[in-house]
């Protein structure tokens, strides 16, 4: 049941003369996940001016059909970029965000950045990957015994070493090239790692709050980034676009594998002869 306030942001956030029935349902769950809180206005960006319906109390409210307009974009161009065959990465390090973005990069096995992002991630890739290779080097190092030619001391230094590098770099392990599209959530706290993606030319698509400047991505989304319920949802809408992605490439491949219906014909009526 919608408490008071949001029952009376109904008709400011959802607007339903301009919604379809399947519109309807999806704001009415955005709703309930708190998509539509924004900050308040002392904190706001003034280029967040068209994604803001109205203020309550001090906070600003975020017209939810805009944030969905924004998912949808969003989601079809991730969508296009998978199915191309194209690498996503997922960046979340913030108390509301690290859980979501993980769970995303593991369930969907793509590159994620969920304790802080290292600067140079994107730009000095090079460096990053030797990271990575040296990580993977001591912790096969301690699997097969080879650190036991070490002291006590030495090994327990190594150890921490280790441990550190797997806080750091463990979600970067399957990163064997640049992404070509990444998906930031909140992207206030990441603003390095959405000017990293532009200079490398790497499509960006952020969750974004009414301070944040959403010229700083390609595809920005605004809505609330403090509730790990909304940023549960959009990443549920984006996995989506990421399974549908990979699903409509496997589909393609499928069908130049067997050519054309005329070739499957020819081929059927040999293999009978």
């Amino acid at each position: 049941m919608k408490d008071m306030i949001t029952e009376n942001l109904v008709d400011e956030v959802m607007p339903t003369s301009e919604l379809t029935p399947e519109e309807e349902a999806t704001l009415e769950l955005m709703m309930e996940s708190g998509l539509f809180y924004g900050l308040s206005r002392s904190k706001a960006n003034p280029k967040m001016k068209p994604y803001i319906s109205s203020a309550k109390s001090g906070i600003q409210i975020i017209n939810l059909v805009q944030t969905l307009k924004s998912i949808k974009s969003a989601a079809s161009i991730l969508k296009e970029k998978v199915k191309a065959g194209g690498l996503p990465m997922v960046v979340g390090t913030t108390p509301a965000t690290k859980a979501v973005a993980k769970d995303l990069g593991v369930k969907f096995s793509i590159p994620y950045a969920t304790e802080r992002w290292l600067g140079g991630t994107l730009t000095n890739f090079k460096t990053i990957s030797a990271r990575v290779q040296y990580l993977k080097k001591i912790r096969l190092d301690k699997e097969t015994g080879k650190l036991e030619k070490y002291t006590k001391k030495e090994k327990l230094n190594i150890e921490r070493e280790m441990n550190k590098l797997e806080r750091l770099f463990s979600g970067l392990e399957i990163m064997d090239k640049l992404p070509e599209i990444i998906i930031i959530f909140d992207l206030k706290s990441h603003d390095l790692a959405a000017r990293e993606a532009l200079r490398m030319n790497i499509t960006s698509i952020a969750v974004a709050n009414t301070n944040a400047d959403p010229e700083d991505v390609d595809y920005p989304i605004v809505s609330n980034d403090r509730n790990p319920k909304s940023i549960e949802f959009i990443a549920s809408y984006l996995g989506q676009a990421i399974e549908d992605g990979r699903r409509e490439a496997t589909e393609a491949s499928n069908i130049n594998s067997a050519g054309s219906p005329q070739e499957a014909e020819l081929k059927k009526a040999d293999v009978q002869s």
